[in-house]
């Protein structure tokens, strides 16, 4: 998708706004933008748009129905815009919008503080292009789906995964994947985790599609200890699976029948993945810990229990949030909240990832802050296993002996 094929909504209360707002929006290649005054009437225009909106730049304090509001209309749509919001209130308020925004399931794609700037809007844009397409390979568009679907899915093996690189920011050397699964569906073709996942989890689907990551993820590494390359794979696991005893014993299994070290898979657990039974969600990952499976508690800083879980849990790696990462160098809030928890973690002993990097900026400031890891798109989106090779190729050549 190019910036010709987005269709933008302006929501602002001020006409001035909405009109300098286009301006910046045309200057930067969209040319079929919508306006609306209030978060009513955009709703209103959101559900009648043909073609339908595709990303929403929307201020926040607007009487009849504000920014907040809206993002809570959107989020029971079915097909559901990106969003951005765009305030001249405190950072504060802007932050807390996204966060509420994120936490109902919507695509946000930033934050921009008055006066918009053109290049507040092309960083918009930019995400909103790399994380959507067509309707296929879109997380902020659903498809109709049933039990069915999700299981003649996985017989058939239509569930893949695609490939993220980690690499260490001070020698850029690779530090191993993470590995995202996608939908290789026979009608929409690469559909995006965003487009079933939440399917999945309310049909309590979620632990079989995790047990088929955790699979392929082993597959692969086999396969590549085959051809001497050796390296590390990152899979997130699922509550459901943190509910069952046998889980230590069975992946000591499956690695030994593959030929794979317990160290180079990497068991990421989100906050919010911990735990449907705490006792045994303990007892699994200390048991999991003991046979050398290394534990990365995931998206730190987006729970409620961030720091409870690191003194129960014998974490050895701390993965920042997105959230914290992209654009800090702007936001004083954020670069704040990165510098503790890189400082916090260096204190514990853990290693850091930083998630989201997107520009050279964000990794200069990674860097300066101590930070080890990073992954994101200015560092390799996430790629299927047959672009791997060359990408490991290319990304060797063009760093050999290159140290910050």
């Amino acid at each position: 998708m190019t910036d010709s094929e987005i269709r933008a909504l302006i929501v602002d209360d001020k006409a001035f706004m909405r009109t300098m707002a286009g301006r910046i929006l045309y200057s930067a290649g969209v040319t079929d933008v919508l306006y609306a005054e209030n978060g009513a009437q955009a709703l209103d225009i959101i559900k009648s748009a043909d073609p339908p909106v595709s990303v929403v730049f929307s201020d926040i304090a607007m009487p009849d129905m504000d920014g907040i509001q809206l993002a809570r209309h959107l989020a029971k749509l079915e097909s559901r815009p990106c969003i951005a919001f765009v305030s001249g209130s405190n950072p504060a308020v802007l932050a807390t919008t996204a966060a509420m925004a994120k936490a109902r399931g919507l695509t946000v794609l930033g934050t921009i503080e008055k006066p918009v700037s053109l290049d507040a809007v092309k960083q918009a844009l930019a995400s909103f292009i790399s994380t959507t397409g067509k309707i296929a390979t879109s997380g902020t568009h659903s498809i109709d789906l049933n039990r069915n679907d999700i299981a003649n899915a996985a017989r058939s093996g239509e569930f893949i995964l695609y490939y993220q690189p980690k690499t260490n920011l001070n020698t850029n050397s690779l530090a191993g994947f993470e590995s995202l699964i996608r939908w290789n569906h026979p009608v929409h073709g690469i559909v995006q985790p965003g487009a079933f996942i939440s399917f999945a989890e309310r049909e309590n689907l979620i632990g079989d599609l995790t047990a088929i990551v955790v699979a392929r993820a082993l597959d692969q590494l086999s396969a590549w200890n085959k051809s001497h390359f050796s390296t590390r794979i990152s899979v997130n696991l699922s509550a459901k699976m943190l509910a069952d005893l046998t889980l230590p014993d069975r992946l000591e299994i499956e690695c030994n029948r593959r030929g794979i070290l317990p160290h180079q898979l990497i068991l990421e657990i989100t906050e919010s993945g911990l735990f449907e039974n705490e006792a045994d969600g303990l007892e699994i990952l200390g048991r999991l810990h003991l046979k050398g499976f290394p534990l990365s508690i995931d998206d730190f800083g987006t729970g409620y229990s961030s720091m409870d879980q690191l003194r129960r849990v014998p974490f050895g790696e701390l993965k920042i949030d997105r959230a914290f990462v992209n654009g800090a160098a702007q936001n004083a809030r954020a670069r704040a909240i990165l510098e503790s928890a890189a400082q916090l973690a260096h204190k514990l002993g853990l290693s850091v990832v930083a998630e989201g990097a997107e520009t050279e900026e964000d990794c200069d400031l990674l860097r300066k802050t101590g930070i080890q890891y990073v992954q994101g798109f200015y560092i390799a989106r996430p790629m299927p296993v047959t672009d791997v090779s060359e990408w490991v190729k290319t990304w060797n050549s063009r760093h050999s002996g290159k140290f910050h």
